[in-house]
């Protein structure tokens, strides 16, 4: 009653947050055991969907990946390098070919297409000083392992998806980092039967004839075994027992959700491109395009950074089924 009067269950409410508590328990089923489990992830998942809808309303508008568009496209030009690199892509996606499949009257899908920004050094025959020189130094950018992932009808739709999936990262981060301390419990717990067996054998040193071969420094072997002891057991104790893993698996997610902006963000980097995707100048005088590209840091193992747009794909540009095996069965023979 007093939640209601005081407007405390306002988070738990919203429609978006019912959905991604829903996702929540899906990834991480045992949270349902937590104490009041809800009532703890609601305000936190509030607050991840609030920076994810900023961070996602943020990118800009849908573009036609589209081989005809190619040519007349600096975007397209800057990431793939022919058009028909981007029937590849759009041919490589399952979730594209999947979405088309059980949604038969759509003409055109929305997905997310990311992909790794790659910068290298290399040496380039460019005018220098008046004169021509074949050792000029440039940086070449490039945009490796291309995917189109998250397939929706609208554009609406697909940056909704995209903040519960958001919520989903931090969720699948927070279970990694407990089945990382699982693994430090479990090593130190082999750690501490090593030091009782090495402490029980210390204990017997010096009965019969041992006395004659064993070190000496009993007493120092005796107070460096305890002191390791009493750090195993100290780190042991920062763990928490095993009967309080499913409330450390809920406090995990909610420590994570509570800070969102620490694991997630978006930047925006704009890009001065030749024909050739080299870097230049701003104020250089051959032809060139400007382009600004959106960074996202991803709270991944290892954490990534992926360059992203929203991009629509034609159903007409999606190659047949057959051309993928095709072109694996080309390059395994």
């Amino acid at each position: 009653m007093f939640n209601w009067l005081f407007g405390r269950d306002k988070e738990s409410s919203r429609e978006d947050v019912k959905e991604a508590l829903g996702r929540i328990v899906g990834i991480a089923p045992q949270v349902r055991l937590a104490n009041r489990y809800e009532t703890r992830l609601a305000p936190v998942v509030g607050k991840t969907l609030d920076h994810a809808r900023e961070l996602v309303g943020a990118l800009p508008a849908p573009r036609d990946a589209t081989p005809s568009a190619w040519a007349d496209d600096p975007y397209l030009r800057a990431k793939f390098a022919t058009p028909d690199d981007v029937t590849r892509v759009i041919g490589e996606s399952n979730e594209v070919r999947g979405w088309f499949d059980d949604n038969i009257a759509a003409d055109h899908a929305f997905a997310v297409l990311g992909a790794t920004l790659v910068e290298r050094r290399v040496l380039v025959s460019a005018v220098e000083g008046g004169a021509m020189r074949s050792d000029v130094a440039r940086t070449s950018v490039g945009f490796d392992d291309k995917r189109m992932r998250f397939c929706c009808g609208t554009d609406e739709a697909l940056r909704q998806e995209l903040e519960q999936r958001i919520v989903e990262q931090f969720v699948l981060e927070a279970m990694s980092r407990v089945a990382q301390n699982e693994a430090r419990r479990d090593a130190l717990q082999e750690h501490r039967a090593l030091l009782t067996a090495r402490m029980q054998i210390l204990g017997r040193r010096g009965a019969g004839m041992s006395s004659l071969i064993a070190s000496t420094d009993l007493a120092g072997d005796s107070t460096r075994l305890q002191r390791d002891f009493e750090e195993n057991e100290a780190a042991l104790a920062a763990l928490g027992s095993l009967a309080d893993s499913i409330e450390t698996q809920l406090q995990t997610i909610v420590d994570l959700l509570a800070e969102p902006a620490a694991l997630i963000s978006v930047t925006r980097r704009e890009l001065c491109l030749n024909q050739m995707n080299l870097l230049m100048d701003e104020r250089c005088d051959e032809p060139h395009a400007d382009i600004a590209i959106q960074l996202a840091h991803l709270p991944t193992q290892p954490p990534q950074t992926r360059a992203v747009e929203i991009v629509r794909i034609a159903r007409r540009d999606v190659p047949p089924g057959g051309v993928a095996f095709e072109e694996a069965a080309r390059l395994v023979l």
